[in-house]
């Protein structure tokens, strides 16, 4: 039987980074992921392009594979991130420390355990929504603080209470996926 040695954020942290390798701090265990593919890639430009129409107008600024500390057992990174304007405070140097406003997980190699522990802890860290973006099925889930979630079809309208004034076509987002 195989044991995985739990390592904490600061340790973490100082693990040198190897070219072409993500990895996130679940629970303690490092997690590495594989590196994305084309229907990933796409979804996630085309979720950051709408994103970034609306956040002009808002408070809210867009960040892509941003590093996220929750706590001291968990450092993730979330595919599509929107974080409150206040928050970005000039001078500030490391990761950000909490979960951010709204997270964004392009589904397309995690199983189906990890996206649930992702979500709750991205929930239980401050979260207001979580999107899980499925490209291969053309779905997208996204879960409330309240524990609720809300699917969304390719024709549908997105829409997230978390973000005042924000939607757009399902569709829109898996185009040319």
């Amino acid at each position: 039987m195989a044991t995985t040695t739990l390592v904490t954020v600061h340790e973490f942290l100082q693990m040198p980074e190897e070219e072409g390798l993500r990895r996130e701090l679940i629970g303690g265990e490092v997690v590495t992921m594989p590196r994305a593919g084309y229907p990933h890639e796409v979804t996630k430009a085309n979720l950051t392009k709408a994103l970034i129409l609306w956040s002009i107008q808002t408070e809210f600024r867009v960040f892509i594979e941003t590093t996220f500390q929750l706590d001291e057992q968990n450092c993730v990174i979330a595919d599509v991130s929107l974080i409150s304007s206040a928050r970005v405070v000039a001078g500030t140097t490391g990761i950000f420390q909490s979960a951010p406003e709204v997270s964004m997980e392009v589904v397309s190699s995690e199983t189906a355990a990890r996206l649930e522990e992702k979500i709750e802890l991205y929930l239980a860290h401050g979260s207001k929504s979580v999107w899980a973006v499925f490209p291969e099925q053309r779905v997208v889930r996204i879960f409330d603080s309240s524990g609720q979630s809300k699917k969304f079809e390719q024709s549908q309208t997105l829409e997230d209470p978390a973000l005042p004034g924000f939607s757009a076509p399902v569709s829109a987002i898996f185009e040319g996926v």
